[in-house]
């Protein structure tokens, strides 16, 4: 499964790279960056990419999984916490493509969005779509999806920042600087931390 998987991560690059290129050429190609029904097959096409290589089975099968993830009390934590943030995740960046009204590398139409779930996330459609993954990655206790998500942090991160300079900044300025000072990017560090804690806590069930 993991040349598969390899496979898949080469397709990642790709689309970010595609990604990448919309928001760095946007006001030399408007019609690409703004289109949005290529806007919605890129989105599509990554979800779609992202959900295998965390969803794939790992390598020797689901019954080759490390004794400790087999264990009855981490299997009841990690389908708890995996089911609450697939959930939270879907919410939140449902929520905020809602009041974004825009898809992919396009521009919202309503100027810089601070209000709502843009007063807590800089990016939450993204962060939205880490806790999906992360919670899909634990809901089905898969160690090998659970080793792909940095790959998965990382092309979102490239895409964040790539938005933030070449778009965000460019756009909207002081105001969008001063708007950084007041938000992080993922959104809380108390909330990242409480999840990371009830993880770790879970994790450590298994050897106690």
């Amino acid at each position: 499964m993991w040349a598969i998987r390899i496979m898949l991560l080469v397709v990642l690059g790709a689309l970010v790279g595609v990604d990448s290129f919309l928001l760095c050429h946007r006001k030399r190609y408007p019609r690409l960056s703004e289109n949005r029904a290529l806007n919605i097959a890129l989105v599509t096409v990554h979800l779609i990419v992202m959900s295998a290589l965390v969803t794939l089975p790992p390598a020797g099968g689901w019954g080759a999984r490390p004794g400790w993830l087999q264990d009855k009390g981490l299997c009841i934590g990690f389908v708890t916490i995996g089911t609450t943030l697939v959930g939270a995740g879907i919410a939140l960046a449902s929520l905020a493509l809602q009041q974004r009204k825009a898809f992919g590398a396009q521009s919202s139409q309503d100027g810089l969005i601070t209000s709502r779930t843009y007063r807590y996330f800089r990016h939450p459609i993204y962060t939205g779509s880490l806790w999906f993954f992360l919670g899909l990655a634990l809901w089905m206790r898969n160690p090998d999806g659970l080793l792909v998500l940095p790959a998965i942090f990382l092309a979102y991160l490239t895409l964040m920042l790539l938005e933030e300079r070449h778009d965000l900044k460019a756009v909207f300025g002081e105001q969008y600087q001063a708007y950084r000072q007041t938000t992080r990017m993922f959104g809380p560090v108390w909330l990242w931390s409480g999840i990371l804690v009830a993880i770790l806590l879970v994790a450590l069930s298994a050897w106690v």
